[in-house]
């Protein structure tokens, strides 16, 4: 039996949140945690702590946050310590080979996706964008190429039509945690048993720029519907209506046409308001209009004076 006693931890957004948590309350309470440096946000510029960091701070656990987890102060205090694993999430910096030689028993990743598919920063926003029905998480040993290690375990589950990258996010989360631990219980007994991938099955996805979240109206209503799924509720997928920026939360597909791209065509009661696209109308539901809270599409349609006006890829 393996003694895995000293683990050093690295995450840093909410979606790391719940495998420090899972970590700390099945004994494995991680000796340090490692984490992105504080960032500025929001409209007063304060500095705020990541996600990771306020829950280990919480929890009596040393945080320590480089600008390079890669170069030789860095690797010399993860040595100091002598790990016996170090545990990634979402950590957000890719790791060199210095660091993946330091723990006796490796390193281990939590990813969101079932490798070899979307390997790299952004799988749950593209696992929507593509449509997919079934997603899962995936831990595997790192080495020196990017989400290409040997995989340990991997679950799955089901993606429902209304799933968004906010609600997906969390599922994968939470049972990633729990595979995490599991992971790490078969690494103790022996028993995990890695498994090489398939190179030649490899898809990777690609980091999210400000022109992926720009709705291209002559797609279709399916398509835009993925595309809204895949970046709700942050940063959300927009276009402009008016000459002002509009983001589009939340939609439905109908199986009505209309000829016209990008034009609002009618209003439904209580429901929203209806937009051509390349291919049959989208019911939009939910929308941020530039410069105000989020609220239903009819609500905002109310005093917008939208029909027949259509939608622009500029301001």
């Amino acid at each position: 039996m393996r003694q895995i006693e000293k683990i050093v931890f690295m995450g840093t957004p909410e979606f790391a949140v719940p495998a420090l948590i899972q970590l700390i309350a099945t004994n494995r309470k991680p000796h340090l945690v490692i984490t992105q440096p504080d960032r500025k946000k929001g409209r007063g510029q304060k500095v705020t702590f990541t996600p990771v960091k306020k829950i280990a701070l919480e929890n009596n656990i040393e945080v320590f946050q480089p600008d390079s987890v890669n170069i030789s102060s860095s690797l010399e205090k993860i040595k100091t310590l002598n790990p016996d694993l170090i545990v990634t999430t979402a950590y957000g910096k890719i790791l060199r080979g210095r660091i993946l030689s330091i723990p006796q028993y490796g390193c281990i990743n939590l990813h969101p996706s079932l490798l070899p598919r979307y390997r790299g920063p952004s799988p749950i926003n593209w696992s929507l964008f593509n449509g997919d029905q079934v997603t899962g998480s995936t831990v595997f040993y790192m080495n020196n190429h990017m989400d290409a290690g040997e995989i340990i375990l991997q679950s799955r589950i089901a993606i429902q039509y209304n799933d968004t990258y906010t609600s997906l996010s969390e599922k994968l989360s939470e049972k990633g945690a729990k595979d995490l631990i599991e992971a790490i219980s078969l690494i103790e007994q022996g028993n995990d048993s890695p498994a090489p991938q398939n190179d030649r099955n490899a898809t990777y996805s690609r980091l999210i720029t400000r022109e992926m979240c720009k709705i291209k109206w002559h797609n279709t209503a399916d398509q835009i519907n993925n595309q809204i799924r895949g970046l709700a509720e942050r940063p959300g997928a927009f276009s402009y209506l008016k000459g002002k920026e509009i983001k589009i939360l939340h939609a439905v597909p109908t199986i009505q046409e209309h000829s016209s791209v990008g034009k609002v065509v009618g209003i439904e009661k209580f429901e929203g308001f209806y937009v051509s696209t390349g291919y049959r109308l989208l019911l939009v539901k939910e929308v941020k209009p530039q410069g105000k809270k989020v609220m239903t599409a009819y609500n905002y349609s109310l005093g917008a004076n939208i029909i027949d006006e259509t939608f622009t890829d500029t301001p």
